[in-house]
């Protein structure tokens, strides 16, 4: 069974700059404690233009965690792990993956954190307007219902056709 995805906010171009939403981290319950290496969430997909280039990531620690966690982008729909297993892939969804950007460095704000992955210069090309994504988490955090981490990228370069 499909998790919805809660976009947060809306799609933001400007020349050939284009930053998509925040994208709640769908599948994470609350209340559950992770072990590092385990899916951090379900699979879920960022709507992007044809091709461009991923200059920054950005994760909203909502929690106060501040575990490092990992973003694992794919071109391609693959077979998500479920939330809180061993991120195992496949050696097929393995040909679809494109990258992992690490949020390892987090700013504190007191009830909550961020971490910014900048200056990544990834460049990809979607033919279908999307890159799939799943987050792995390299700790053991226990996230709080209603306190769910959320994503956004912002892109470069970016073409639509």
């Amino acid at each position: 069974m499909a998790v919805p995805v809660k976009i947060e906010g809306t799609v933001q171009i400007v020349g050939k700059t284009f930053r998509t939403p925040r994208i709640v981290i769908p599948g994470i319950p609350g209340a559950v404690l992770y072990t590092a290496g385990d899916a951090f969430g379900t699979k879920f997909s960022f709507d992007v233009p044809y091709a461009g280039t991923i200059e920054v990531a950005v994760m909203l620690d909502k929690d106060d965690e501040g575990i490092e966690t990992d973003l694992v982008l794919f071109t391609d729909d693959f077979d998500g792990i479920a939330d809180n297993a061993a991120f195992d892939l496949s050696d097929a969804d393995l040909e679809k993956f494109l990258s992992t950007i690490s949020f390892a460095t987090f700013k504190n704000f007191g009830l909550n954190q961020s971490s910014t992955a900048a200056a990544i210069g990834l460049a990809y090309i979607a033919p279908q307007r999307k890159l799939w994504a799943q987050m792995v988490t390299r700790g053991g955090p226990t996230i709080a219902a209603g306190v769910i981490p959320e994503v956004r990228l912002t892109i470069i370069n970016a073409v639509d056709s």
